[in-house]
């Protein structure tokens, strides 16, 4: 359950928690006067000196009370009028798409891969370069690399991660096949015969396939009519039905904001569940653990316990969620200060999970499950993926643009010169990775940009 909750976005976890409170009698969001004291919620105010002299020892055993202050308890929650949260629009890129679906298809010791795979992946869904210079790039087995990018190409849209045309249109092919919706005609000449299609060579390939001429041409016209040679560029959430909008709508999960004092955190998601273990069910609870249990049946002893002791661990669970989201953000916000004191994407360092982990002394798979499918809405009022602050890629790509840009113009950086600086800055990038990016924003080369 633990580790459900804590994979859960904020909408996610709102209908978790209604589901709960239907289900589970003994749980419950208490309507009950603020203290008298402090005037927060009396399940919050266990540090109040007030609250202090009504809660006895038993209460402590079971921890109901250790959900964290909310930022704003004037808050209805009730009124969604000024909820300018459920305005907040981002877009989901393709990117954030296919590393969703990494997460879900892949191990965890597989993801670094997967990652880099896809942040090779252009807008028209093509991966550039080669198996060979990722492999080599990251030092993992060449074959590993491939089996992870066969993987990635079965996700969709269809073809998204083909190497060139030819593959693009063989995976989006195959993929009808499964579905019986596709030709096999059309499948036997782009898998076997694909330069004898471009040249038009329509005899040879009917009579090396033993079909008439006019199957092979019913094959082209298929081809035509049904495949995408640009996957990525007909992306859009499946869940976009909207098709005016340029954007699938996003609810932040963490939200940061700058003050005097410098970085708020808020963890969305359950402020407007107070959650606690209903009174009637408490005191039965104790009753039973101190002797009491004589006075109720075999069937109702095992109802109470089981109630409470779920709704106790759900509520446990749920501010572990909260302790956890608020720990990896409160990280990554100091780690990359740079870029949220600039948003220049240049200023982004390069950051790991398995860095984060090891800086909050957490398992690695626990940081993943709480930044998987989640967003982060920056004092910019920007709102990204978690998996923006894993892509070292993004950053090397505009910190090279802007090396470029300083240079001196009579004598330009080279490329090997890019990556040595590169890598004082703690980017473990290689010249051809340089090469690649820096043709990838159609920038000359060194000899050429010499003035």
């Amino acid at each position: 359950m633990a580790n459900s909750i804590l994979q859960l976005s904020s909408l996610e976890l709102q209908q978790v928690i209604e589901q709960e409170l239907a289900e589970n009698p003994a749980l419950e969001v208490p309507e009950d006067d603020p203290c008298e004291n402090c005037d927060q919620p009396k399940t919050l105010c266990i540090d109040c000196p007030f609250r202090k002299q009504t809660i006895s020892a038993e209460d402590l055993d079971i921890s109901i009370y250790e959900l964290e202050q909310p930022i704003d308890f004037a808050a209805d929650a009730d009124d969604n009028e000024g909820d300018f949260i459920s305005n907040i629009r981002a877009e989901i890129t393709l990117h954030d798409h296919l590393t969703s679906l990494l997460r879900a298809a892949l191990p965890s010791s597989q993801w670094e891969i997967g990652e880099y795979i896809i942040s090779n992946i252009n807008d028209s869904g093509y991966m550039e370069g080669t198996v060979e210079e990722i492999a080599h790039d990251m030092g993992k087995d060449i074959d590993e690399v491939a089996a992870v990018l066969a993987i990635i190409q079965t996700f969709d849209p269809p073809g998204v991660g083909a190497r060139d045309l030819q593959e693009c249109l063989k995976i989006q092919l195959e993929r009808l096949a499964e579905d019986d919706k596709g030709n096999p005609v059309a499948l036997a000449m782009v898998r076997d015969y694909w330069q004898e299609m471009l040249g038009n060579k329509i005899g040879r390939i009917a009579r090396r396939l033993r079909v008439s001429a006019k199957d092979v041409l019913q094959g082209i016209q298929f081809i035509k009519r049904q495949l995408n040679p640009y996957p990525g560029n007909s992306f859009r959430p499946p869940y976009q039905s909207d098709s005016d909008s340029h954007g699938a709508a996003v609810r932040p999960d963490v939200i940061v904001r700058r003050s005097a004092a410098g970085y708020e955190i808020e963890v969305v998601g359950t402020d407007q569940y107070i959650l606690n273990i209903s009174s009637t069910y408490r005191r039965m609870y104790e009753d039973i653990r101190n002797g009491g249990a004589k006075k109720y049946t075999k069937d109702d002893k095992k109802h109470i316990m089981e109630f409470v002791e779920r709704a106790d661990l759900f509520i446990r669970n749920i501010n572990q969620r909260r302790r956890t989201l608020r720990q990896i953000t409160k990280t990554i916000v100091e780690y990359q200060q740079g870029y949220l004191e600039t948003t220049s994407k240049a200023f982004l360092r390069p950051l790991t999970r398995t860095r984060i982990a090891r800086m909050l002394n957490m398992h690695e798979s626990t940081v993943s499950r709480a930044t998987a499918n989640k967003y982060i809405q920056l004092p910019s009022e920007e709102v990204v993926s978690f998996d923006f602050f894993f892509d070292g890629s993004v950053s090397v790509k505009d910190l090279i643009g802007e090396l470029i840009a300083s240079e001196d113009k009579k004598s330009p950086l080279s490329d090997q010169q890019i990556a040595s600086i590169l890598q004082e800055r703690g980017y473990n990038v290689a010249r051809r990775t340089v090469v690649k990016y820096r043709e990838a924003q159609k920038i000359l080369s060194s000899r050429q940009r010499r003035q």
